[in-house]
């Protein structure tokens, strides 16, 4: 009976050691950003190309071509993001509040390659955490699939997001 017991806890320490090591880790991997604010925001206009905007206040200035959305109410979407492009490698669904800066967390900080933004809704995508108005940032509007972000220079360098309607 011994031998038995010790043959078993042999497979088991086997096993365990078979175990892939480089899990995901599990929670959210939005977070609210501590550093909320107002933020000028562009008319959400379905199937418009992204574009990036830079550092700059005459950017900013050209970027929202004179047209600030209103204040809308706060509403809930999904923002789709992959690691690789094409809608390859992991995925994740992004559970965000409009009007809300996130922080990409949980394995995504630096990692996104391809994204998706609903309909009715745009996304302003950041360089840096805290969404900062005057960080580099990529804006995709509603109905828009982006198959891989690094053709406009934010390959796996998305670190916070803030979505609006």
């Amino acid at each position: 009976m011994k031998p038995l017991a010790t043959v078993y806890l042999i497979s088991l320490v086997g096993f365990s050691i078979a175990l892939p090591t480089d899990t995901v880790p599990s929670g959210p991997s939005n977070v609210l950003s501590p550093v909320q604010g107002e933020h000028i925001t562009p008319a959400p206009i379905d199937g418009q190309k992204p574009y990036v905007t830079g550092v700059s206040e005459q950017n900013v200035t050209a970027s929202l071509k004179g047209e600030e959305a209103g204040l809308n109410k706060r509403a809930t979407l999904i923002v789709d993001i992959w690691a690789d492009i094409n809608q390859g490698g992991r995925h994740e669904g992004l559970i965000s509040d409009t009007q809300r800066c996130y922080n990409l967390v949980n394995g995504w900080n630096d990692q996104v390659s391809s994204l998706s933004v609903p309909s009715g809704f745009g996304c302003i995508f950041y360089q840096n955490n805290d969404c900062n108005p005057n960080d580099f940032r990529l804006t995709v509007t509603g109905a828009y699939y982006v198959s891989n972000v690094g053709d406009y220079g934010f390959n796996d360098i998305i670190s916070s997001y803030l979505c609006y309607n």
